[in-house]
């Protein structure tokens, strides 16, 4: 009898919570409606009305993140490694160009120095005798053979020379001070332009590897606004169109410019807008969160009174008439996009595809429908 008595229990708590579900569904399905009579509907001074094709301003809102160009990132390595003799700089700080960031030191640099200068002595060794070998052919008291012989030499000496004084430079080595005779026991690492530090990841007495990242130095004066805009909203987007950013690190808010439009929609249906500042402003930290409002100019759009749309739940809604029967009508909040705002009249999108233009819209009376609904919800909890 056990397993008959489960299974009756089973069937019994599945078929409550299959009808608690169903009770919730319906309850969260009418919640985005609300049933006035005529009376209520009057006391309301609740007015219907068609949406109409209006010259607007169409603002884009969207967000984004200021960001720096990857020409102005450098990515700062030890060219031939090294151990890491002192850092002079921490994380945020500013640099000029030619600033010493670090210090290395390894056996290996001091020997490329040696090479170098045994390398110099050769060369101009070399140098001397094809010199005095070309003379001497040039005037008959040499071969040709002899003069072949100090020519390779010298070009192969010359050739070395040249590989050598690259390396060094690489290395950021002084070679005036090398050429004179003085072995450089650490080899600063410079910075390449004025910056600010980011990302130290180097620590004093470490191995830096040529492959190890030690640190980056980014340029803030072409900071630039990278805003991401939804692909539904891209219609509207146009290069050289005003945009405002307004950031939330207490920077206030600042204007910029379209100046290039993605062309790769992301997974999210997003779209990357590039914007240039109108101002380069230093103290605007890379990774700076911002709301943008791009001003895509005036358009024709659907357009309803600013009153027909209210927030409900975080969305912005308006209502239409359902059904009317018995002296009862029902009204439905339809989810939009609000485009833009202008001189009392808001322009709107519906979210759902399947709403036409046709479909009357409560222009008058929308808080007070809002206010009944939100009522009906709590008598009926």
């Amino acid at each position: 009898m056990k397993p008959i008595i489960y299974s009756f229990l089973l069937t019994f708590l599945f078929s409550c919570g299959s009808e608690d579900q169903q009770v919730a569904e319906e309850k969260l399905f009418v919640s985005n409606e609300v049933v006035l009579n005529d009376l209520q509907i009057k006391n309301a001074n609740v007015k219907e009305g068609l949406a109409e094709l209006r010259m607007i301003g169409v603002t884009v809102y969207a967000n984004g993140t200021i960001e720096v160009p990857p020409q102005n990132k450098t990515v700062i390595t030890a060219q031939f490694g090294g151990f890491v003799k002192s850092l002079e700089v921490l994380d945020g700080m500013e640099v000029k160009k030619g600033q010493v960031l670090i210090s290395l030191e390894d056996p290996a640099l001091v020997q490329l120095q040696q090479d170098y200068l045994e390398v110099i002595g050769n060369f101009d060794y070399q140098k001397a005798e094809y010199e005095r070998q070309k003379n001497l052919f040039d005037n008959d008291a040499a071969s040709g053979k002899s003069y072949q012989q100090a020519k390779a030499a010298y070009l192969s000496a010359k050739a070395q020379k040249s590989g050598l004084e690259v390396k060094l430079k690489m290395a950021g080595l002084n070679l005036k001070k090398l050429e004179g005779g003085e072995i450089q026991q650490t080899v600063p690492v410079l910075a390449p332009f004025n910056g600010v530090v980011t990302k130290v990841d180097v620590q004093v007495g470490a191995y830096a590897d040529p492959k190890d990242h030690l640190l980056e130095i980014i340029d803030l004066k072409h900071s630039h606004a990278e805003v991401v805009v939804f692909e539904k909203d891209l219609k509207y987007i146009r290069k050289g169109q005003n945009v405002k950013i307004d950031l939330s690190d207490n920077h206030g808010q600042v204007g910029a410019t379209v100046f290039l439009i993605g062309k790769e929609i992301a997974k999210d249906r997003t779209v990357k807008v590039h914007c240039h500042l109108d101002k380069e402003n230093e103290m605007i930290a890379p990774g700076s969160y911002f709301k943008a409002s791009i001003m895509a100019g005036d358009k024709n759009e659907y357009c309803v009174p600013s009153e027909a749309v209210v927030e409900l739940n975080g969305k912005d809604v308006v209502f239409i008439k359902v059904k009317k029967d018995q002296g009862k009508t029902v009204f439905r909040a339809e989810p939009v996009n609000v485009l833009s705002t202008d001189n009392n009249y808001t322009a709107i999108e519906f979210q759902n595809s399947g709403i036409n233009w046709q479909q009357k819209i409560v222009i008058s009376g929308a808080y007070s429908l809002m206010s009944e609904m939100l009522m009906s919800g709590e008598d009926e909890e």
